[in-house]
């Protein structure tokens, strides 16, 4: 990571368009170090597909969210947090509130078979074990230890540092990341009906189909079993906000960070057009408005990119990444409200995987809330194109498709869930981090 400088509050303000995660880590970092920001949202709230709503049902009223309750790998949540003000233990403490490890979840398969899967290394293998046997506890083993080391790999190509071009991906990177494999393929080698439709739901849940995803994309389990399963919890029973397990819970936290650190906040005001002379970023035209930029951070739809007047020599590179594009499959989200369940502990969030013979998952979710217990379900079987899910994967070159950071053009940056990290919460966030580090290089 680069060193960053202290800012200066003096000076046209760094322009953020789009308000949803990528969005506000990068904005709340910047403000941090003590630049001026503006962040351009055009809808009413920010957040995008992670915004918190409330709902009215029969039982009652309750706030809730699209995204997961589940999540992995929180090393970037932390250091965002810890990076833009106050650590996030500390934030959650104001509120009674933790990240704390989440329970296994539980798989069930196309033949009726149901699965308790731990993250722990040696849990696993001796669930599998008493299961499949040890031959193919053995195989899953293996395979997620080779995935070990592919994790290594592709943290610095993309997640963790900007994964710039071709020349990055060397004969040695291309054979560790198992560059002509898919994640079908993977799931063929694991040789066990079971196993490939765990392996092939991964794909699914990235937003794409596991024929066409890279292997490397099953480094999810990698990531998994190494960082284990986190989610929300809170101490406060009768808190109207229902924050156990509601994930939006750290997007309303980074909201009021925003403010504290005084982003300039417009909702329901769109970005136009990028004001672009000579390939160099000057500012932005908006509904309302024209703005000078010391940079812009685009965080909004890739694909609205060229209409926003990008110049057709200058971004030649640019311009045909997008039109390789195709945007993230999204599961149809619902949500629907139960009495209180007695047959589980209070504080608890429940995750069911169900797969079909194809591994496409049906993901269902029960938290406590105060009105009684929130049953949301994620459906991959009535999945739909969604921008904001980001891009699907395509094969290999689809990774070298997705835009870099640094877009070509001066002082224009991009981040969000269609960066080379893809499209998970973790990735997401760690693109708003490199694009604000590439600002701080910039314009010191």
């Amino acid at each position: 990571m680069v060193a960053r400088s202290r800012g200066t509050t003096d000076g046209p303000p760094v322009v953020v368009v789009g308000g949803g995660l990528a969005g506000l880590a990068a904005a709340v970092r910047l403000a941090k170090a003590r630049h001026p920001v503006r962040l351009y949202e055009a809808t009413d709230r920010l957040g995008g597909r992670w915004a918190s709503r409330t709902e009215v049902f029969p039982g009652g009223a309750v706030v809730l969210d699209d995204a997961p309750p589940v999540l992995e790998f929180p090393a970037p949540w932390r250091d965002l947090y810890r990076k833009s003000g106050r650590t996030l233990a500390e934030e959650f403490d104001r509120s009674a509130a933790a990240l704390a490890a989440a329970e296994p979840a539980t798989y069930v398969f196309a033949d009726g078979t149901e699965l308790r899967w731990p993250t722990d290394r040696g849990e696993l293998f001796a669930v599998h074990e008493e299961r499949y046997g040890s031959a193919t506890a053995n195989r899953w083993r293996t395979l997620v230890d080779e995935l070990d080391d592919v994790w290594q790999t592709v943290r610095k190509l993309g997640w963790e540092a900007e994964l710039t071009g071709r020349a990055e991906l060397t004969g040695p990177v291309r054979r560790r990341i198992r560059q002509e494999r898919t994640v079908a393929e993977l799931a063929e080698e694991i040789a066990h009906p079971h196993l490939a439709a765990v392996l092939r739901a991964g794909a699914y849940r990235q937003g794409g189909e596991p024929e066409t995803t890279p292997a490397w994309c099953a480094v999810s389990q990698s990531i998994e079993r190494r960082f284990g399963r986190w989610t929300l919890q809170s101490d406060c029973v009768d808190d109207h906000r229902d924050r156990t397990g509601r994930t939006s819970t750290l997007i309303d936290a980074l909201i009021e960070r925003a403010k504290l650190r005084r982003v300039d906040i417009r909702l329901n005001e769109r970005v136009d057009q990028l004001d672009l002379d000579q390939g160099r970023t000057r500012g932005v035209v908006t509904t309302h408005d024209r703005l000078a930029a010391a940079a812009v951070i685009w965080t909004a739809d890739p694909w609205q990119l060229p209409a926003a007047g990008l110049p057709r020599f200058r971004s030649r590179a640019l311009r045909k990444r997008l039109r390789h594009l195709v945007p993230a499959q999204a599961p149809t989200v619902s949500h629907e409200l139960l009495p209180p369940a007695a047959d589980w502990a209070s504080g608890r969030v429940e995750e069911t995987i169900a797969l079909d013979a194809a591994g496409i998952p049906t993901v269902t979710y029960r938290r406590p809330v105060t009105a009684g217990t929130l049953h949301s379900v994620h459906d991959w079987q009535t999945r739909h194109p969604d921008p904001g899910a980001g891009a699907a994967w395509r094969g290999f070159e689809s990774w070298l498709d997705r835009p870099p950071i640094r877009s070509g053009l001066d002082r224009l940056l991009l981040a969000g869930p269609w960066s080379p990290a893809g499209n998970s919460p973790a990735a997401t966030v760690l693109s708003g981090a490199l694009a604000s580090y590439a600002v701080h290089e910039l314009i010191g």
